[in-house]
């Protein structure tokens, strides 16, 4: 009997884990095989932070339309099929021929997990690159973290799903935002600093 050769149905070998984390948070507790760091992006607009995180669409609309952050995402893609052949040499080379499963894993940082690092972790989770044998799995750590605008967020976040406007001007909520990302000195405002790509954080397990 021929085995089934069509690509639509061969089983899925790889994982990919896409998560997204907030440098001001606690360490990771895993070893990423491709680190992405977020905050050489500009953050979008303060009204439209304050109103969406990154799992919302028109946030993420405002962030595509910058070429760094496409530039990142095209970025990111040769490195995680390298991560996945080092991987995959490893069990070779260990002759370890039971194991079919490889499992790479990315994280992604900006400072507070909410914004920047969670439009990147969905949009990469998102691309059509992606081959047939992957399964991709998306993972915000601290999106959900408690903050001042957190019940704005999800409010927004379910309007946005039910097909309906997102608001941008919330009256329960003050204009001053002591858990801005801004007040943090992340925002960049040059395109010299945008295109600095900070150090690998420190704050990790690895």
């Amino acid at each position: 009997m021929l085995s089934n050769t069509n690509p639509t149905t061969a089983p899925r070998s790889t994982i990919l884990h896409i998560t997204s984390y907030a440098l001001k948070g606690p360490p990771l507790d895993f070893e990423p095989d491709v680190h992405i760091n977020a905050r050489r992006l500009i953050n979008p607009p303060s009204e439209l932070r304050k109103a969406c995180d990154g799992r919302c669409e028109g946030l993420r609309r405002n962030l595509r339309a910058d070429p760094a952050f496409q530039e990142l995402l095209a970025e990111a893609q040769p490195r995680i099929f390298e991560a996945e052949q080092k991987r995959r040499a490893l069990i070779i080379n260990g002759q370890d021929h039971a194991v079919r499963m490889v499992e790479v894993n990315v994280a992604v940082a900006c400072v507070r997990g909410r914004h920047r690092s969670t439009a990147v972790a969905e949009e990469l989770g998102k691309l059509p690159v992606w081959p047939e044998h992957y399964e991709v799995k998306v993972h915000h750590r601290d999106v959900d973290t408690p903050h001042q605008y957190q019940k704005w967020h999800q409010q927004n976040l379910e309007r946005e799903r039910n097909g309906e406007a997102v608001d941008l001007d919330n009256p329960g909520i003050g204009s001053k935002d002591s858990d801005d990302e801004d007040s943090y000195g992340s925002h960049s405002t040059s395109e010299e600093d945008r295109r600095r790509s900070e150090a690998e954080p420190r704050s990790t397990a690895w």
